[in-house]
């Protein structure tokens, strides 16, 4: 592949330099750049462009040739910069990038990032990790950590394999830089015809990339929609948005009411308190292959240098109905407050608490919580506040907690809240009205169970202060386990564990909307019941197994 600089000029005065590289195209009598819309000032009006302004670009053997963009007012995060194909430059000196390659996207490969000074002609690299979501939209852009100078944006992103990976195109001031993706930049050329149909090559895999589209899709909106045929409403999915949600003016439109009440009646105070949180929480999912497994909500906790810890629910990789076993073939997804998404790696979890730590790299100076406050005093006025996955979106109910009133889930110390969440408030924050982190929220249809700063306080302590990951019979000590279940299968099997159910999605019919039924079918509250539950499947809860 042939990296260029381009420049652009008002006269003499250079106005930006980027970087560009040379792409296959269908255009026989021009060569193809690809740039960045950095190249032209964002005030310049860009239907004068081609009359004022005056493209140069510097080739790889040195030479300077002047170019031009067919209709720029049609780009938004790039440039096409067309030069002619005269002598000088030929395949000895430009060698064209095909942007039909299709490559398998792992998680955390490495990277390099190349850019070339229009000046001096000199060639610059810089290497980094790609923060790539597999499950990304094809037009969402990525992340990587290579720290590129200002020349580099409009450069290319190369694996370590020589494959086009995306164009950089911002970010160098943080130590993480924004790229857009090759299928992006493909699927923008062939609707304009800059570009041929898929090569045969494309083709082979075509159908592959449609089925993964496909189950994507799936993964993320459900398989069903909300109003079923028939009547009804689905509850209990898992990105179901909070009814109650204070941050969002009522609406009704498809069967998705909001509580028309939620937002007019919340204080501006909460409304602000929970609006403040969306720096501190993240929504996290759990994918095998490209099916979702599970989503839930998480917060930070943590910085180091160069990444960032997430404190959420076990649930995220738990084997449905285990108390001892997670999931070892799942990949974490976390969906940062900037929209972008990255891959998490599970770091340690305690089953017995149904807490985990997820770590991402990339993700440099967040607002972490700090776990400590005045002490919960039963009625006092709290916020739950979680975030979808499917579409990164902060949500926030208020309630009041419950001290004395006992969860229906097996955990003792767990304590009840009013604040009415779904599936996706699972491993968010609970704060007070000074903002003050109180617990970590758990699901269940008639009541917020949460788990207490302390009990989180002294777990986090526990492990922090360890110096290995040697294995510790015993609940609390389970914190220090490692990711893997190859290492604790053996070791706590015989220790009875929590378990902690979900209810499955369900549909409600006619009067069941507006008053749901009485959890009998779970169990009866009248009669004197062991608190020990046997769940042999997610949402399914018998205690005579």
């Amino acid at each position: 592949m042939s990296v260029v600089a381009l420049a652009s000029f008002d006269g003499n005065t250079k106005l930006r330099e980027c970087t560009g590289i040379c792409i296959e195209s269908s255009c026989p009598d021009a060569t193809c750049l690809l740039t960045s819309i950095n190249l032209i000032p964002y005030t310049w009006p860009r239907r004068t462009i081609t009359e004022r302004l005056t493209i140069q670009v510097r080739l790889p053997n040195d030479k300077t040739v002047t170019g031009w963009i067919e209709d720029p007012e049609r780009y938004i995060d790039f440039f096409i910069v067309k030069i002619n194909n005269v002598a000088g430059i030929d395949a000895a000196h430009l060698s064209h990038l095909s942007l039909d390659r299709v490559m398998q996207v792992e998680p955390y490969r490495k990277v390099a990032a190349v850019w070339r000074y229009f000046d001096s002609g000199k060639l610059k690299t810089t290497s980094g990790v790609d923060l790539a979501s597999v499950c990304a939209h094809t037009d969402e852009k990525m992340l990587s950590t290579c720290r590129i100078h200002e020349m580099g944006i409009g450069g290319p992103l190369v694996d370590f394999d020589g494959n086009f990976v995306g164009m950089n195109c911002s970010g160098t001031e943080q130590r993480k830089t924004p790229y857009v993706r090759r299928p992006s930049i493909r699927n923008f050329m062939w609707l304009r015809g800059m570009v041929s149909e898929f090569s045969t090559l494309c083709c082979s895999v075509k159908e592959d990339v449609e089925d993964a589209v496909r189950a994507r899709i799936k993964s993320r909106y459900g398989g069903s929609c909300f109003l079923m045929a028939g009547g009804g409403q689905y509850i209990n999915r898992l990105d179901a948005i909070f009814k109650k949600d204070i941050l969002r003016k009522p609406f009704k439109c498809a069967g998705l009411e909001m509580d028309r009440s939620a937002y007019s009646l919340a204080s501006e105070s909460s409304k602000r308190l929970a609006s403040e949180m969306n720096q501190s929480v993240v929504s996290l999912a759990s994918f095998n292959g490209f099916a979702k497994k599970f989503s839930c909500t998480g917060i930070f906790i943590k910085e180091k240098a160069c990444s960032a810890t997430i404190l959420t629910s076990a649930s995220l990789v738990r084997v449905p109905g285990s108390a001892h076993m997670i999931d070892d073939n799942l990949r974490i997804e976390v969906c940062l407050p900037d929209g972008f998404r990255v891959i998490g790696i599970l770091k340690c979890y305690n089953l017995h608490y149904n807490v985990a730590l997820v770590e991402i790299m990339g993700f440099w100076r967040p607002r972490t919580i700090k776990i400590s406050g005045d002490p919960v005093t039963s009625s006092m006025d709290v916020i739950s506040v979680g975030s979808l996955f499917a579409h990164r979106r902060l949500m926030a109910v208020e309630g009041k907690v419950l001290i004395g009133k006992q969860s229906e889930l097996d955990c003792r110390e767990l304590c009840v809240s009013t604040c009415k969440i779904t599936k996706a408030g699972i491993g968010g924050p609970l704060i007070d009205t000074d903002g003050n982190f109180v617990g970590i929220n758990f699901y269940d249809e008639e009541e917020t169970p949460f788990l207490l700063r302390d009990v989180i306080r002294r777990l986090l302590n526990n492990k922090w202060s360890s110096t290995d990951d040697s294995i510790v019979e015993g609940v609390e000590n389970r914190w220090l386990l490692p990711g893997g279940t190859d290492r604790n299968a053996d070791a706590i099997a015989a220790v009875d564990g929590n378990k902690w159910p979900l209810p499955e999605p369900r549909r409600l019919f006619g009067d069941e909307l507006v008053c749901p039924p009485h959890r009998s079918h779970l169990r009866e509250r009248h009669l004197p019941q062991p608190r020990r539950r046997c769940c042999c499947h997610v949402g399914r809860v018998d205690d005579h197994c």
